[in-house]
Parts: structure tokens; C-alpha cells; sequence
């Protein structure tokens, strides 16, 4: 493990560091240390798992190999800290704890009044949950997020599926056959948008709501490295956009006789 060399969060691009440097670079309080798998620096940097660590400003090791993300999640500890994938649920990072005192409070104004009611976030993870029964085992709200809607977490088989999917495609075979994608623990922030606009649409147009709770669950698998081919996608997407398509020219066509009766 002394061996091993990384990219970090707070590097540069092509800047290696060991783990010991990593460590001795960790406040005092830090007792683990974070790291995640993605394709790119640049993906990686965009990634939903980071917003929390933006918010810490703790430093997180980037891997962008199967290989090394397999090792990492067997390896466990590094000189008695532990290593943490990104995409866990418990990170013990104070700037949620402090989120949660926030909520708790009643201290933010401005999420109280653009996002869910804790009642409301919780009728909707159980709505979440029961909508997309085949493919998510638990839905609870979190405060890591910052500007993505939701993510998958304690997926424990994440690095060895994407090891797999690695030695099969050079072997120039495909992921079809791979072992089947367990129901995954979504955590959703109650303050986003489409969040928000879900809970109401599932009321209104349930279908709708389903076809995009869907997609959320899929958006999360891609942000997780789990979804083995994103072209199951594309009928759903090219549905989403004939809604879209359709709305607007009904609101169109119904401006347009408001302004002939107008006339």
C-alpha cells in the first residue's frame, strides 16, 4: 500500500501522492480517509459525492482504474485509518452533522421555504420506495447534496462489478452477462428542484412522476459507475422529451387563442 500513488481533490492534474503524504496532510479530527472511483479527474471533480467534501474541504483520493478501486475497498485501512469510499452513507464529516442541526432548528430560511417539509420528505421516500419497489431497497433524505437531486450509497458490490465489467470488455466480451444489480439505498435532497417538483407531480400526473423518479434511480446508477449499459435509457429519455415537446406546443396553441379572443 506504500507503493500506491494518487490524484487528489486538492492536487493538480498528473500531481501523485502516496498515502502517507495524504495522511500527513489530514486535520487532526480526520480519522479516515476518502476516495472515488471515476473515469476522469474531471468527472470526478463534478461528481455528486464530491458536494460533500467541497463543503468539509476535505481532500479526497481520485481512481481512476478498476483495479486500484478494487484494492482500495479490500485494503480496508491504511496505518490505522480507514479507507472510505465516497459513495458511503456514513462519512462522519461535521459539515452534515451541522446540516442536520440546521434542519433540526429550523434555522434555514431559505430551504424551509424552497424545499420539502420533513413530512413531506418523508411521504415521498416512502413513495419513492414502494414506485420503484424492483430497483431500490431504501430512500432517505440527506444533506450532502448541494445541486444534485439524489445518489446511490452502500452499494458494497460497486467495486467488484466494475472490476468485472473491466476484465470482460478485454476480453472482448460485454457486461450483459454480469451478476444482476442488487435494489440500491437512494438518499435524496429535499431542497432540489426536481425533487420538489416529483412530490407534486405524483399527485397530478402519476405516471409522469414515476417515469421520472426512474430516471433519477438510473442518473444515480451512472454517477455511481453501476449502470453496465445507458442505452436502457433511451426510450424513457425520448418519452421525457415528447412530454416536454407536447406541453409546450399546448401552451403555444392555447396563447395563441387567449390572444385571438383578446383581438
Amino acid at each position: 500500500s506504500k507503493l500506491l500513488y494518487f490524484e487528489t481533490s486538492k492536487g493538480m492534474a498528473g500531481e501523485l501522492v502516496s498515502l502517507d503524504e495524504y495522511v500527513s496532510k489530514c486535520p487532526p479530527e480526520q480519522n479516515d480517509i476518502y476516495y472515488l472511483f471515476a473515469p476522469s479527474r474531471e468527472l470526478a471533480l463534478q461528481s455528486p459525492y464530491m458536494e460533500t467534501f467541497l463543503k468539509s474541504k476535505r481532500e479526497v483520493i481520485f481512481i481512476y482504474s478498476a483495479i486500484d478501486d478494487f484494492v482500495m475497498a479490500n485494503l480496508k485501512q491504511f496505518e490505522g485509518r480507514n479507507l472510505l469510499s465516497a459513495d458511503r452513507s456514513e462519512l462522519g464529516l461535521k459539515d452534515d452533522d451541522d446540516a442536520d442541526k440546521e434542519d433540526k432548528d429550523g434555522s434555514d430560511d431559505s430551504g424551509a421555504t424552497k424545499g420539502l417539509t420533513p413530512s413531506e420528505a418523508t411521504e415521498f421516500c416512502a413513495w419513492f420506495q414502494t414506485t420503484l419497489a424492483s430497483k431500490v431497497s431504501k430512500c432517505k433524505t440527506t444533506n450532502r447534496l448541494s445541486s444534485s437531486p439524489a445518489v446511490i450509497t452502500d452499494n458494497e458490490s460497486g467495486a467488484l462489478r466494475r472490476m468485472m465489467r473491466m476484465v470482460e470488455t478485454s476480453e472482448g466480451g460485454t457486461s450483459s452477462n454480469s451478476m444482476p444489480l442488487p435494489k440500491q439505498t437512494v438518499e435524496i435532497n429535499p431542497k432540489h428542484e426536481i425533487i420538489v417538483g416529483i412530490h407534486h407531480l405524483k399527485e397530478k400526473d402519476p405516471m409522469l412522476a414515476e417515469v421520472l423518479a426512474e430516471q433519477v434511480v438510473d442518473n444515480c446508477l451512472v454517477a455511481a459507475g453501476l449502470l453496465d449499459d445507458g442505452r436502457t435509457m433511451l426510450p424513457r429519455l425520448n418519452d421525457l422529451m415528447l412530454c416536454i415537446v407536447k406541453n409546450n406546443v399546448k401552451e403555444e396553441e392555447s396563447g395563441e387563442k387567449d390572444s385571438k379572443k383578446e383581438s
